[in-house]
């Protein structure tokens, strides 16, 4: 093994080592955020399920920005996607 080689190892353990930290002291965050995300896209298909059974033409795709806006906003996020899609009828 060479220098170079060995203080490139060095390098790349001090970084994990920093990320495991931060992400032990942000785990909170990033859990609550996920779980956010996940009960939002359930919501969206619950509520596309509901609506589809009452033969309304309102249903909000699943995606990455949905996922991110009920992810941020909560409930209020799914409620939001919802009254745009609404709203584009009018």
């Amino acid at each position: 093994m060479d220098y170079g080689f060995g203080a490139v190892m060095i390098v790349v353990m001090c970084v994990v080592i920093l990320c495991v930290i931060s992400l032990r002291r942000h785990a909170e965050f990033l859990l609550n955020f996920l779980l956010r995300g996940i009960t939002g896209a359930l919501s969206i298909v619950l509520v596309n399920e509901i609506l589809a059974a009452q033969n309304f033409a309102a249903m909000v795709g699943i995606n990455l920005w949905t996922v991110l806006t009920s992810a941020i906003l909560g409930l209020p996020g799914v409620l939001l996607l919802y009254g745009i899609h609404i709203f584009k009828f009018l």
